[in-house]
């Protein structure tokens, strides 16, 4: 056989079973069960054979494409959203299936790639619009979201932040927001849970500072001209939650900008705890976000709808943890 990929039947032929044998045990199908020496026999034919099974021909065996179609939305890059789909295509992975990511944008739409690829499901991180999954639908294509879960974690980090704030003695705080169309389904329950939390421990309502487009200078421009408003004067903000770890370190320049000091004037706080959170000077207070129980969550879903497995367990807010560092410290009082 040098030279010759091995199949199935070299496998069979070697373990003395049938070929829908070695494929039942190979693909590892529930629907017939088998002797343990069997089992072993076969695997160990296929390992000596270096024989694995064809993907395409199991699928069209199958009827049946072996791949799960996640739909990007068109949000700026972060390291969050890589673990996030790193944590994803592990989750789909283990259910012995692909994950193929369709950015959603402009051009592509997600109807074509529905009827090209032909997926077993559909994965929405953001909600889609309602003709796309309709469309799934009507081709019997299940579509498995993580919208809510993740909305539900958005707003528990942002509740996280204030309640950061709040222990170490600040009670007016701001809230650095972002109003760009790209990242307000991120932005808007963020903003929403950090006002909520604030009102819950009893605190002055926050005063909301808010920048239209990307972390650049022209937002730390737009961030020091606020700051310079609610940073200052009698009844001034003595820290702020930021949308994320890159308009915190906006915050940090903005405030240098106009000379207050980090954390001594005011403290501040991101989201995400990108690399840069470690790096910057002073280090960056952040909320830090654990995927894992996401993968878990989008693994049992699948094989619930899939695999007729059993339901699926929770997404836990224990996902999240703030990691203090040298951006954030307790208010002396005044």
């Amino acid at each position: 056989m040098s030279g010759q990929r091995a199949t199935a039947a070299d496998v069979a032929a070697a373990a003395g079973v049938s070929r829908s044998t070695v494929s039942y045990i190979l693909n590892g199908s529930n629907r017939q069960a088998f002797a343990p020496e069997t089992v072993a026999r076969v695997r160990a034919a296929a390992a000596e054979l270096a024989y694995t099974p064809h993907a395409a021909a199991r699928a069209l065996r199958k009827g049946q494409s072996g791949i799960v179609l996640l739909a990007l939305p068109d949000v700026p890059a972060s390291t969050n959203f890589a673990k996030l789909v790193a944590s994803l295509t592990d989750a789909v992975r283990a259910t012995n299936r692909s994950l193929v990511a369709l950015a959603i944008r402009p051009g592509n739409r997600l109807l074509d790639s529905l009827r090209d690829i032909s997926p077993q499901a559909l994965l929405e991180v953001l909600p889609l619009p309602e003709e796309d999954t309709a469309a799934a639908r009507a081709a019997s294509i299940p579509v498995i979201s993580v919208a809510s879960p993740i909305e539900r974690l958005d707003r528990a980090a942002a509740t996280l932040q204030v309640e950061h704030l709040a222990a170490l003695g600040h009670r007016r705080l701001g809230i650095l927001t972002v109003s760009d169309a790209q990242v307000r389904p991120f932005s808007t329950p963020r903003l929403a849970a950090a006002r909520e939390a604030a009102a819950g421990l009893g605190l002055v309502a926050p005063q909301v500072i808010s920048v239209a487009g990307p972390p650049d200078e022209a937002a730390i421009a737009t961030v020091a001209s606020a700051l310079g408003r609610v940073a200052t004067g009698a009844d001034r903000i003595t820290a702020l939650c930021c949308f994320n770890d890159l308009f915190a370190a906006v915050a940090v320049a903005a405030a240098r900008s106009i000379g207050l000091d980090v954390p001594g004037d005011v403290s501040i706080i991101g989201i995400d705890d990108e690399p840069l959170a470690g790096l910057l000077g002073p280090t960056l207070s952040t909320v830090r976000y654990d995927f894992a129980g996401t993968g878990v969550h989008i693994r049992e879903r699948l094989r619930q709808v899939l695999d007729d497995g059993p339901p699926a367990t929770g997404i836990s807010s224990d996902a999240l943890r703030v990691i203090e560092r040298q951006s954030t410290t307790r208010l002396d009082d005044e």
